[in-house]
């Protein structure tokens, strides 16, 4: 399942929007990420409200985004070749959200695997919201497979879900029946993968029988799960979530076991950076695409670090209008564009450097532009004195064109 096309009207701050998602893989079966910024209450989230909206059909999302009537939503996916199409229809008689004209696909999120039919994708959400739930379980349990698109697009997270995920896991890596045993293992070598890549200097060391407790070891140090980091454990927490679901597919679809990992599907990400280090920020696309080859993700962020860090990414930026917003692709300007450029952009408006830096830059580059090389010298002399590492560009510029006269 991936999907092709957004189109809204009258939905959140857009009087009429549309967003195409790029549908064409590339030699490693990875689509390009799309990447959705812009400023606070330019409508970013909006447009994954929308996709959920659509998705979930007139059951509830957190907050009505019909600004006014008449409205329109709509969105093309393509299942198995095929294009569907959803829209909405009215406004919900109650709760919040709208009805569609597809509610067998709607069914999927309300009545799962055995009363809806099941499907072979998946379909994740993930906001920077923390779960506050204990880490605690009294009792092992198994993961049922027929639930598994119940929660997939609300932003409610539990910490015991976690704990039984890698519990169930590691009890299935011990089953005496083969089958099951090389199962657990595959899944279980994935989640230490998982946590390896999203602990700087940590791994998964052991599940502790006596109280199951999932026990990480970080630079040498044995911690449970709520002694992590907050940014560490939003993503642990969201990957092994993303790997039940995946896992769900498998049981329901007598999958190979080299496919499980494979398993296609849409992850909507919504401003995770918020809890993330600028580290993470520029890597954690790529842990997530190194796990799951297959998703075509599309994510909304406030970070530069996100933007210039995804290669080849789809990039949209929405913008307030007088009254309205818009969206605009900004591909070819923003993509694989460097992060001091991208700061620099109407987007982000910021300087990389202080006031006094910024001031000589900007007269440096007004002095060449109007031949005033008289004055270049003396700006180049003082930003080589106030960040010597930085400018040294300039001072091997002036002795190659020493050599050159």
């Amino acid at each position: 399942m991936i999907i092709k096309e957004l189109k809204i009207e009258n939905i959140g701050p857009f009087k009429d929007a549309k967003v195409t998602f790029p549908i064409e893989r590339n030699s490693q079966g990875k689509l390009p990420v799309t990447i959705i910024t812009g400023e606070n209450g330019t409508g970013k989230s909006i447009i994954l409200d929308s996709i959920r909206a659509l998705f979930k059909g007139h059951s509830a999302i957190e907050r009505d985004i019909v600004a006014q009537e008449p409205f329109l939503a709509q969105i093309d996916i393509i299942v198995d070749e095929q294009v569907v199409n959803i829209q909405s229809t009215k406004k919900a008689t109650y709760g919040k959200g709208f009805s569609t004209n597809n509610d067998k696909f709607n069914k999927y999120f309300r009545e799962g695997a055995r009363e809806a039919g099941i499907v072979d994708w998946v379909l994740d959400y993930w906001t920077s919201s923390l779960a506050t739930d204990s880490f605690k379980i009294d009792t092992l349990a198994t993961i049922n497979p027929n639930n598994y698109l119940h929660d997939a697009l609300s932003p409610h997270r539990s910490n015991i879900d976690l704990t039984k995920s890698i519990c169930y896991f590691d009890y299935l890596r011990e089953s005496k029946n083969p089958k099951e045993k090389e199962l657990g293992e595959a899944i279980f070598m994935k989640i230490e993968e998982a946590i390896k890549s999203c602990l700087l200097n940590g791994e998964f060391k052991y599940v502790s029988r006596t109280d199951m407790s999932p026990i990480v070891e970080q630079n040498g140090n044995e911690l449970t799960l709520e002694k992590l980091s907050s940014g560490n454990l939003l993503l642990i927490e969201r990957i092994i979530s993303l790997i039940g679901k995946m896992y769900s597919v498998f049981i329901l679809n007598h999958k190979k076991i080299d496919d499980l990992f494979l398993t296609k599907g849409v992850l909507l990400i919504d401003e995770v950076e918020n809890h993330l280090h600028p580290k993470w920020q520029k890597t954690f696309v790529d842990i997530i695409q190194s796990i799951f080859p297959s998703l075509q993700i599309i994510l909304t962020t406030h970070s530069p670090f996100i933007v210039a860090a995804a290669k080849d990414a789809h990039i949209y930026v929405c913008s307030a209008q007088v009254g309205y917003s818009e969206i605009t692709d900004v591909t070819q300007k923003y993509s694989n564009m460097p992060i001091d450029e991208i700061l620099l952009t109407p987007v982000f408006s910021t300087q990389p450097f202080n006031e006094e830096i910024s001031l000589l830059i900007k007269r440096r580059k007004q002095a060449i532009s109007e031949n005033n090389h008289k004055i270049v010298p003396e700006i180049e002399q003082r930003l080589l004195e106030l960040n010597p590492e930085y400018f040294s560009y300039l001072d091997i510029e002036n002795k190659i064109g020493g050599i050159e006269k």
